[in-house]
């Protein structure tokens, strides 16, 4: 073989090897399949979708699929707060396994979506009206910053807030209302009265942190020296049936007495006596002339 045969074929495997690793210029985007990264549901987390940025054609197929062993959703939208969220598209929730499939039949243009169960899991989904220029490395770009809602990781004491109705007398029932500050929170409250437990109730499960709760009748009047102990225990962020995380175990109390005691009410009569006394003694009026 001669020189002039090895150097043509040379050239022919150059051009070869840049035909195959070149990719196409007008690159497929009829099908998309999006999954859920496992391990996504950690808020500390870093990645969340694969792709993070998904490019399908105007009609095309978006696939979504969970191997996570934690559930989780591929809404439509921002943030919980928005007022659209899952109106474009929702899969619902996904379990381990699941995946669904819809047409992108919405329209051309950005479409941001998000997990229910994990907000600051966010992704977008390109929809082309044709077929681009777009090379497959779209799809491994960095999904834009969207404003997410901090979760909340840690709580404080101060972070549970506990109100009681106060001046129950005996037989009434007694409302308590609880916030917490955060979303998917889970807690114990406990009430007792006059050496008597009114209210006993664990595994509480509130979506938005907030929760209402009434105790039994009373036996006896609440006083000073007979008030309404409440106690709140925090047992964790999350779905019931995942693992919680948070401080499990805070605690918060609080007390329920008459809403003007008497203790109260003597040290406003004193002062009421002071001030006439003080108003005698001086020949000086606190009452307007008329």
């Amino acid at each position: 073989m001669n020189n002039k045969t090895i150097s043509s074929l040379i050239v022919l495997l150059a051009i070869t090897s840049m035909a195959v690793t070149v990719p196409s210029a007008f690159a497929d985007h009829s099908k998309v399949t999006i999954v859920a990264v496992e391990g996504s549901g950690d808020p500390s987390s870093t990645e969340w979708y694969s792709p993070a940025v998904a490019v399908v054609d105007l009609g095309g197929e978006i696939i979504f699929s969970n191997p996570d062993m934690m559930p989780h959703s591929f809404s439509y939208g921002e943030d919980l707060t928005a007022d659209d969220v899952g109106t474009v598209f929702d899969s619902n929730l996904l379990m381990n396994g699941q995946s669904v499939s819809i047409t992108a039949d919405f329209g051309p243009g950005d479409y941001p979506y998000f997990c229910m169960v994990h907000p600051w899991m966010t992704g977008l989904i390109k929809v082309q009206e044709e077929i681009t220029e777009e090379s497959h490395d779209d799809q491994g770009e960095e999904a834009p910053t969207m404003e997410m809602p901090e979760p909340v990781i840690t709580l404080t004491a101060a972070d549970i807030t506990i109100n009681v109705a106060d001046g129950a007398k005996a037989g009434e029932k007694v409302a308590i209302d609880v916030a917490i500050s955060g979303e998917h929170v889970n807690y114990d409250i406990v009430a007792t009265h006059n050496g008597e437990t009114i209210l006993d109730e664990s595994g509480n499960h509130e979506h938005d942190g907030t929760g209402s709760h009434e105790t039994s009748a009373l036996s006896a009047d609440a006083s000073d020296d007979n008030p309404i102990d409440v106690e709140v225990t925090f047992q964790g962020f999350g779905i019931p049936g995942e693992e919680f995380t948070g401080p499990i175990g805070l605690t918060n109390s609080a007390q329920a007495v008459p809403e003007f005691g008497a203790i109260a009410a003597m040290i406003l009569a004193v002062a009421i006596v002071s001030i006439i006394a003080v108003s005698a003694k001086s020949r000086l009026s606190f009452m307007p002339r008329i």
